[in-house]
């Protein structure tokens, strides 16, 4: 069922969005932008889909998702200029159209947020977003730098030749499958990546686990498409549940429908004059049952 929010704009004219925010201050654009992709904001009775003009007198209903079925984020972090929040699998980051979990994050703390990652669709983990222009200008040149260090959890089919090493290899984007292909030595389109991987665990194979399956914990030097997914499977040893990479009868063998990768852990480095400098050393971390 949905909740009907009227409101009557009472001032010169100006735009819908703007005439629903002078009354609502918490209402985010993203949602904004939601409704009026499914229509469910009238002036004076008319559906409307863009952000019209309004005028004095006018009559604006919306009808908003009610709060028990509206989805919220988890928040693992939030000051004045962060946001650091754990998304679930079946998500993208940002979308073109539909839901994101960007504006599920904005209408969970109440304002507008931008991102400044990506986790794949079906990975789950902690994704950064800035709450203003400074500390988004901030954060993406501490991913350029490498000064904000990912940690993933990733169970992984087998047992690793070596319990901890660096991994560099060359990947290139295969637009047409949508995914990325991994190979030992450069060649045109291909670009270099660079992953680090430590085994914390390993399970031999037993009536619980009927494929012997190892958990590493993995770092991320560079940010490709699919980068730890195609390149722990190009090694032989693809993530548990993959279903683009990983072998379906091994899945099925497993139980797995979700890949059982997450970004479980991330530390915070800027430079000195940085207006985030305060963040610096923070380690943010939570429990991804991996």
């Amino acid at each position: 069922m949905a909740v009907l929010l009227e409101l009557v704009h009472k001032r010169e004219q100006t735009k819908l969005f703007r005439a629903i925010v002078l009354q609502k201050k918490e209402f985010s654009f993203a949602v904004f932008q939601k409704l009026l992709r499914k229509k469910d904001i009238r002036v004076n009775g008319r559906k409307v889909s863009e952000n019209i003009d309004v005028f004095d007198g006018d009559k604006i209903s919306i009808f908003l998702p009610d709060e028990k079925t509206k989805k919220t984020a988890e928040i693992v972090f939030s000051d004045a200029n962060v946001v650091v929040a754990s998304k679930p699998a079946g998500v993208e980051v940002e979308a073109d159209d539909g839901e994101s979990f960007l504006s599920i994050v904005e209408a969970t703390v109440g304002s507008k947020v931008f991102a400044v990652h990506r986790l794949d669709r079906n990975t789950t983990g902690l994704v950064v977003f800035a709450r203003n222009r400074v500390a988004e200008t901030e954060l993406l040149k501490a991913f350029r730098d490498r000064t904000i260090h990912k940690f993933y959890l990733a169970r992984v089919y087998g047992h690793m030749e070596k319990r901890e090493a660096q991994l560099v290899a060359w990947l290139k984007k295969d637009e047409r499958e949508m995914k990325s292909i991994v190979q030992d030595r450069p060649a045109p389109g291909f670009v270099k990546i660079e992953t680090n991987y430590r085994e914390i665990s390993r399970e031999p194979e037993s009536a619980k686990n009927p494929i012997r399956t190892s958990l590493l914990e993995v770092e991320l030097l560079t940010g490709k498409m699919h980068q730890i997914r195609a390149h722990l499977a190009f090694l032989g040893h693809p993530i548990v549940g993959d279903g683009k990479y990983a072998d379906n009868a091994a899945n099925q063998k497993m139980k797995q429908k979700k890949q059982l990768l997450c970004a479980y852990r991330i530390c915070f480095e800027f430079a000195k004059e940085s207006p985030l400098a305060y963040l610096s050393g923070k380690e943010i971390s939570i429990d991804c049952g991996v």
